[in-house]
């Protein structure tokens, strides 16, 4: 036995309401969202430009000081370096004087021959010498001095202290002498201890061996710089040198996050480092994150209410319709939908009215006849009911 098979409607796979909430909903947040992701994007970069420009100002701007603080001692030797060297060092002496006083980070000075013979010697905590005649010629500063004209040493510490390095400078003839100078270098730790970016942020110099030489803690380089560290600021140093000098997030010795930014010092290999902690450096940033998401997220839910509101106002009337045909549909006749939007869908509403008056009117007909037909002959009844008379 075969089963009734009944027409039924397939199936709705999606709602027009969801599907209007989806479209109105994307309309509104779509928009919103890139441009809070573009205005997030934007100000990310222009703060890291912004940071970057500060950071390297201040390297640089120091680099320069120390820079300037070796080119005045040098300047200042200059003179010396230029006298003929004679059996009298009289005015050799006169010029040394003359350097370390105006000069206060210059400690002693030496004056030594080709021969690597020591001529004179100056110093301010040291015995003065005159003719002295030690042997100076395997010293790494005369050496130095001789193959390159000038030599800056490593910086050494004294009394596990205060910092001191070695320069020396040799005259552009047979005739002149190589003068030794031993310079203290606290003046280099003035300048990076005024350095400061922000709150925290702090700046530090590297010699070319990757140790750190200047500190605003002295601690730091007092206990020197282990092999670790030193490779890794290293490559720090090198990888800002590729990223073109710009400024590079990175972990600094305490293995914290820092945005760094470096300018060297030629003439000695020097590096000077300025950082400031990443989550400072960007807390103006983060915090314009934080406001943009509070607005994203007060967007969603806007465009949400809006966008629900929207489509039960474009989806109502139709839901309207779809009562008011199945009403229709199940023979009641009587049941007007009631649809007042002024547009297509009022006039379809107008027209399922009209329909169902006509269907009504066409049943009652249908109705009369039935009646009739208990009484007369089919043809009457049809014929009485046109002719509107039923009491025949």
């Amino acid at each position: 036995m075969r089963d009734s098979i009944h027409p039924e409607a397939a199936p709705v796979r999606r709602s027009l309401f969801r599907k209007y909430f989806i479209a109105l909903f994307a309309a509104v947040i779509v928009p919103v969202t890139a441009s809070g992701i573009s205005d997030a994007w934007f100000g990310y970069r222009d703060q890291r430009a912004m940071l970057s420009a500060l950071l390297r100002v201040e390297a640089t701007s120091a680099a320069g000081k120390m820079q300037s603080f070796l080119d005045d001692i040098r300047d200042q030797l200059g003179w010396m370096v230029q006298r003929t060297l004679t059996a009298d060092t009289r005015g050799q002496r006169l010029d040394a004087l003359r350097a370390m006083r105006q000069a206060p980070a210059i400690v002693s000075i030496s004056l030594v021959d080709r021969a690597g013979v020591e001529r004179l010697h100056v110093s301010r905590i040291d015995l003065n010498r005159v003719e002295g005649g030690l042997d100076r010629s395997g010293d790494p500063a005369v050496v130095g001095a001789l193959s390159t004209g000038i030599w800056y040493g490593p910086v050494t510490y004294r009394d596990g202290s205060e910092p001191f390095m070695t320069m020396a400078l040799w005259g552009p003839g047979e005739r002149y002498g190589i003068v030794v100078v031993e310079i203290n270098l606290k003046l280099i730790w003035v300048v990076i201890s005024e350095i400061r970016v922000g709150r925290s942020g702090q700046a530090f110099v590297l010699d070319q061996t990757g140790r750190i030489i200047a500190h605003p803690d002295i601690s730091k380089v007092l206990r020197g710089t282990d092999e670790n560290t030193a490779e890794a600021l290293l490559r720090l140093r090198d990888e800002i040198a590729t990223a073109g000098g710009e400024a590079t997030t990175a972990r600094n010795a305490e293995d914290e996050r820092v945005v760094t930014a470096m300018a060297p010092i030629p003439s000695v290999g020097w590096t000077v480092f300025v950082e400031q902690p990443q989550a400072e450096a960007f807390a103006p940033l983060y915090a314009s994150l934080w406001r943009t998401g509070g607005l994203l997220l007060a967007a969603i839910v806007l465009a949400a209410a809006l966008a629900y509101w929207l489509a039960r106002r474009m989806t109502g009337p139709i839901r309207l319709l779809e009562e008011g045909t199945e009403k229709i549909g199940a023979g009641q006749f009587d049941h007007r939908i009631d649809i007042a939007t002024g547009d297509e869908l009022e006039r379809l509403a107008v027209r399922f009215n009209q329909m169902a008056q006509e269907l009504a009117i066409s049943r009652d007909r249908s109705e009369r006849i039935a009646r009739l037909k208990r009484f007369l002959a089919p043809q009457v009844a049809e014929l009485v009911e046109k002719s509107g008379d039923e009491s025949v």
